[in-house]
């Protein structure tokens, strides 16, 4: 063991000799006692000697064995020691599949002196005072612990405090804002402006006046002078979602404001330089729109720096009832309503539910389960469509139909039987005819009324989708709003 007043040792795994020395050096002001092993095997010998390290960076590529089996074999003699893996930006992915399997961050070669000390800094630090400042299992705007998220925690950690670009990729609604957001909350610009622009959002015609700004009549509509997000990101992040979408001509001008940090306002001949760093997201394939010619080579090159990818919903186990539960109770405060937990089957549901729409998805489900319904406990049948998929037959019961049917007469599929209390057919003056929005209103409120004001169990007795009920109900909600 390593008495607490000595220096710190330090197991460099690092081939290249010049480089090995380099990083050395740029150590020295940490008083770090650095050792250096040029192969994977003189590493494993270390340990198997018994020497006690406090840290070990670890470059994946050696000349005699893998990086990931050097790591097998620390965590064999020493599981908890803290392994930092170095990579060129070629290894990233690997670097990725490394903190899977137990490395404990990584960093980018080559790398700057400052990082390597903050990167090394961090790893010496005890666990909980690195975390002691954030709730468990919450990572600035993210919520989940699983392998995947943390894997995905790591790398925001090491990619934040350098202006390298980060190009996120990922399904809709996987929280790609939300990650850039947390780059620059974890980044050294954190207390400068984080501007966001949906490249996707935009119309074609204004998106250069959006990036760049224009000056005052520089078309038709441009009243007045207009900062850019460009400009107003001066110093701080700027965020480029849905990158792919960003038309052709466009691209060749973003590629020479990163370059070069200069542009030109819509109809000026002015040059504004900035200091911004680029975070940039897309939900489609990147290099595949490269190849289909709908995104610049050689922008994707400069922007393609440090690959990130969020894994969906389905693939973080647990997580996903974390979520459901921290959206629970905020969305449950926010509407007045008593919501705290979820019961044994909602969370069966939660957990082996696909959720094609990602996080996005989840808090539609939870928001609308709130809105319409209160108790302490959510349970199966106040789940909304897809999740409540329980066939209308089944929700509503034996007890129910025959309450109801004693006020909604049975339909039937070939000749329809109308209800005796109707007027009968040449009684009916033009009088007596209501608007049909009015009379389906009356069912339906009759059908909710009756399930005590189950929506589903109604949607299953008026044979339509709960989804229909719900978006009806809005709409004449709105309607009334309007009226008054």
């Amino acid at each position: 063991m390593q008495e607490s007043g000595a220096k710190k040792r330090i197991l460099m795994v690092e081939d290249t000799a010049s480089v090995a020395a380099l990083y050395k050096s740029y150590l020295n002001p940490l008083d770090v006692d650095v050792e250096i092993a040029s192969t994977g095997q003189q590493a494993i010998e270390h340990f198997a000697a018994g020497h006690q390290f406090a840290l070990i960076l670890l470059d994946l590529r050696l000349p005699d064995i893998s990086g990931f089996e050097v790591l097998a074999e620390i965590r064999k003699h020493q599981p908890d020691i803290p392994v930092v893996i170095m990579t060129a930006h070629g290894s990233i992915d690997a670097a990725v599949e490394a903190l899977r399997y137990g490395a404990s961050d990584f960093l980018i070669k080559p790398c700057e002196a400052d990082l390597l000390r903050v990167t090394v800094n961090k790893a010496l630090k005890p666990k909980s005072i690195v975390d002691g400042n954030k709730p468990e299992g919450a990572y600035y705007g993210f919520i989940g612990r699983s392998v995947p998220m943390q894997a995905v925690y790591r790398v925001i950690d090491s990619a934040a405090p350098s202006k390298a670009t980060v190009f996120i990729t990922g399904e809709s609604g996987t929280g790609k804002e939300v990650c850039a957001e947390a780059i620059h909350a974890a980044s050294t610009r954190a207390k400068h402006p984080f501007v966001a622009i949906n490249c996707a959002a935009i119309p074609k015609d204004l998106i250069e006046s959006e990036l760049f700004g224009h000056v005052k009549g520089a078309f038709t509509g441009a009243a007045a002078e207009r900062e850019g997000a460009a400009e107003m990101a001066d110093g701080g992040t700027l965020f480029l979602d849905e990158i792919c979408e960003m038309d052709l001509d466009l691209q060749s001008k973003l590629l020479r404001f990163i370059q070069t940090g200069t542009f030109q306002k819509v109809g000026s001949s002015k040059v504004k330089q900035v200091d911004v760093r680029f975070i940039c997201a897309t939900n489609r394939d990147p290099w595949k729109e490269v190849v289909a010619g709908n995104f610049r080579e050689d922008l994707y090159y400069r922007l393609h720096v440090i690959p990130l990818s969020l894994p969906p919903l389905r693939e973080r186990g647990a997580d996903v009832v974390e979520i459901a539960q921290s959206l629970l109770v905020m969305f449950a405060m926010e509407e007045g309503k008593d919501f705290r937990e979820f019961n044994d089957e909602v969370t069966q549901r939660l957990l082996t539910y696909d959720w094609p729409g990602n996080v996005r998805q989840l808090q539609n489900v939870i928001r609308n389960t709130v809105v319409l319904h209160n108790a302490r406990e959510v349970t199966e049948e106040m789940l909304p469509p897809p999740l409540s998929n329980v066939s209308g037959v089944k929700i509503a019961s034996p007890f129910v139909r025959s309450n109801a049917t004693s006020t909604i007469a049975p339909a039937h599929d070939d000749n329809v039987a109308f209800n005796s209390t109707l007027p009968k057919q040449g009684s009916v003056t033009k009088a007596d005819i209501e608007p049909l929005w009015l009379t389906e209103k009356r069912a339906i409120q009759i059908a909710i009324d009756a399930c005590d004001g189950n929506i589903p169990q109604a949607a299953g007795l008026l044979e339509v989708s709960p989804s229909t009920i719900y978006r009806k109900l809005q709409s004449w909600q709105e309607s009334q709003e309007k009226r008054n």
